[in-house]
């Protein structure tokens, strides 16, 4: 299984290790990941609100990049996945709009076929290797360690492109519980984390991540688990922002899914991986332990 790996803007700046564990465990599973060259960014949900057009002539553009590598998308980003899905799927669908986009796309030489698909890493765990594989590549499962599993928005939505339920939460969840763990419901699961009202309003960012986080605190997990950058962002660093402007304290660690599989699949997490969340590891790589 080979892929065009389109990994955005926010991991390579913010999160290395969630790309870092990803290129460590997809070789295992047979999945070869090319990077694509000269991408821009997938032009995200703050685009498609600002200008239509830029938004899927931009998006478009890191299609017809995938397109002539022969590869399909594989993204670990829900941003990324959303919009650069979106995208592919309205133009493979509108004839009138893919002229259109096509139109702007010939000023950088560039013109979308419609050849290829975007699957984000979730999905390619999911369908392509299988969550049984998965399992099965598992060297010390974490029994009886309790997770808050956080899908994240935009890995479900929007509907109307029939994502369906399975993809994300279900699929997230036995992925998830493939290591072992138990996946601990919670309130406000599939709500949003506030992460997309960052920069517009910071306070209403931070009650919504707050609420979540009540929400994770209240059904006594040891971790969150996530796959969005977004979600990280604000679950993590988020814990620091409320501590100081609203004085409540949580301390829940919060991993990405590719560094708990990473480390369940026998490959511990270097000291500047660890160092890089703003939440201590220390509890929970311990608990992780005692779990074995």
């Amino acid at each position: 299984m080979k892929y065009a790996f389109f990994i955005g803007c926010l991991i390579p700046a913010r999160e290395l290790g969630y790309e870092i564990s990803v290129r460590k465990i997809m070789p295992l599973f047979g999945v070869e990941l090319v990077d694509m060259e000269n991408v821009n960014c997938c032009a995200p949900f703050s685009i498609q609100s600002l200008d239509y057009a830029s938004w899927l002539s931009l998006a478009a553009r890191n299609l017809c990049i995938a397109e002539e590598m022969g590869l399909d998308v594989l993204t670990l980003c829900n941003d990324c996945y959303e919009s650069l899905l979106m995208t592919n799927t309205l133009l493979k669908e509108n004839k009138e709009l893919r002229e259109k986009v096509n139109s702007v796309l010939a000023t950088v030489d560039k013109e979308f076929k419609g050849k290829i698909k975007v699957k984000h890493f979730i999905d390619v765990l999911y369908d392509d290797v299988g969550v049984e594989n998965v399992k099965n590549a598992v060297k010390t499962p974490f029994h009886g360690l309790r997770v808050g599993v956080q899908p994240g928005c935009h890995l479900t939505k929007p509907k109307r492109l029939h994502f369906g339920e399975r993809i994300g939460i279900k699929a997230l969840d036995e992925l998830v519980k493939a290591t072992g763990v138990k996946s601990v419901d919670f309130e406000r699961k599939e709500a949003c984390c506030g992460g997309p009202m960052r920069g517009i309003n910071d306070a209403v960012a931070l009650q919504v991540a707050k609420q979540k986080l009540d929400g994770l605190k209240n059904a006594g997990v040891d971790c969150i688990v996530t796959v969005c950058p977004f979600c990280y962002l604000e679950l993590d660093l988020g814990q620091l922002e409320i501590k100081r402007h609203l004085n409540v304290e949580y301390n829940i660690p919060v991993v990405h899914f590719a560094e708990l599989l990473k480390i369940a699949m026998g490959m511990p997490l270097e000291d500047w991986e660890i160092r890089s969340h703003k939440i201590p590891l220390a509890k929970v790589l311990e608990k992780m332990k005692e779990a074995k």
